[in-house]
């Protein structure tokens, strides 16, 4: 059926590729376009539940939604039939017959939009994607009904862990799960002006290749080959899933009450990248004081004083009472030199009286290692003679040390 009202000019490409992975190489993915009464009627579809039964749930949920605009009543707002048209795909994906056991409940996401003269309807269940380009940037107008991305909403996480969380493929919406699902769709029609262009995907793509990326190469390439370029990119980068990619560019705003608001509200927003800089050259004469860090003004450093210790104050002010101080102290030394002198000897006098009274006399190495035999000593022939005390009156020996056992190493 012809539509009924003029539809705005496009640009349409779509690519679906089953990926590198050995055991998808049934592409579970389908994606489609048709010109509708209702606008131009774009979407994808991601099947899930084993190889025969996801593809079989994404070409019914495809092929539903395409029949539901087919025969939606005439004057009914597009919003409403994009809405019903969703709804009667989880119907009947929930109550298809399959061709294989499946590994579950056969399900398959979906992502759609509806481009006409007063914007665009986007609806969508799962975590296939709608990203807008405009202006040279790009935002997401859908939200991924996905566990990772309710903990991202309730700020348990950032975007950017939820790209590398182990569970971002953990979905809780999608057509077959259960016989009522709840859409989710844009509250106002997007608005788009010319060269705006809506970019729908299934998660092989966003998986593998960043909003960045789309962006530039949908800024840079014509439709056609945009989708190509997307779909190696997440094949070169390993293409783990089946990678679907469509792509319309407006070739003419929407209303002119639409297109004056082309401000859509959304997820996340991505803006290129400022060219890097080069690196300065050195030169021989210093920068500007404009460029780089603020000069400061130069002036002559004055050395700083060194604080004088309280040992350094005494000394300047008290060096009879340190003299005196020294003096004391090297008499305390010597009289402990000389205990200690009269303490060895005395323990050699010992030895030497041990070995006339009988004991064994040292040995050949012994004598070696020592030099000469020492001299015995009597107990009293070591005197200390003093000014205070008679001459010739000896001084009692000191009784000798216990001896000590050394603990043998080990």
């Amino acid at each position: 059926m012809p539509p009924a009202l003029a539809l705005p000019l496009v640009e349409y490409a779509e690519r679906s590729d089953p990926g590198r992975d050995p055991e998808k190489q049934v592409n579970e993915d389908a994606c489609g376009h048709r010109e509708t009464r209702f606008g131009h009627l774009c979407v994808v579809c991601d099947g899930m539940g084993g190889h025969a039964a996801g593809r079989e749930a994404a070409e019914l949920a495809l092929s539903t939604i395409l029949e539901t605009f087919d025969t939606a009543a005439e004057g009914t707002p597009p919003a409403r039939v994009l809405r019903a048209a969703i709804e009667e795909a989880s119907r009947r994906v929930h109550v298809m017959a399959t061709s294989e056991v499946a590994l579950g409940r056969p399900g398959s996401t979906v992502v759609a939009i509806l481009l006409h003269g007063a914007g665009a309807e986007v609806g969508h269940v799962g975590d296939s994607r709608a990203y807008l380009v405009h202006e040279g940037r790009i935002s997401r107008v859908t939200r991924d009904h996905s566990m990772v991305q309710e903990l991202v909403d309730h700020g348990l996480l950032t975007q950017e862990q939820a790209t590398r969380h182990p569970d971002a493929n953990r979905i809780t919406r999608a057509l077959g799960m259960a016989p009522d699902v709840e859409a989710e769709l844009s509250p106002e029609p997007v608005p788009y002006v010319a060269g705006d262009v809506f970019v729908l995907c299934s998660d092989g793509l966003s998986d593998l290749v960043e909003d960045s990326e789309i962006l530039a190469t949908v800024i840079d390439e014509q439709a056609e080959q945009a989708t190509v370029k997307l779909v190696d990119l997440a094949n070169a980068r390993g293409g783990h899933d089946n990678v679907t990619v469509v792509m319309v560019r407006a070739r003419e705003s929407a209303s002119p009450a639409a297109a004056r608001g082309a401000s859509p509200v959304t997820q996340t927003e991505v803006i290129p990248a400022a060219p890097i800089a080069p690196a300065p050259t050195l030169v021989d004469h210093p920068p500007s004081p404009d460029i780089g860090l603020a000069r400061r003004p130069s002036r002559d450093l004055e050395p700083t004083p060194v604080p004088s210790t309280g040992m350094q104050a005494a000394g300047r002010g008290q060096s009879p009472m340190v003299i005196a101080a020294l003096a004391l102290a090297l008499v305390a030394v010597a009289l402990l030199a000389a205990v200690l002198v009269l303490h060895v000897a005395e323990r050699r006098g010992k030895r030497s009286v041990g070995t006339q009274a009988g004991e064994p006399p040292p040995s050949d190495a012994q004598a070696a290692a020592g030099g000469d035999t020492p001299t015995p000593l009597s107990p009293g022939s070591v005197v200390i003679t003093s000014a205070s005390a008679p001459p010739e009156v000896p001084i009692a020996p000191l009784e000798p040390a216990p001896a000590t056992r050394r603990k043998r190493k080990r």
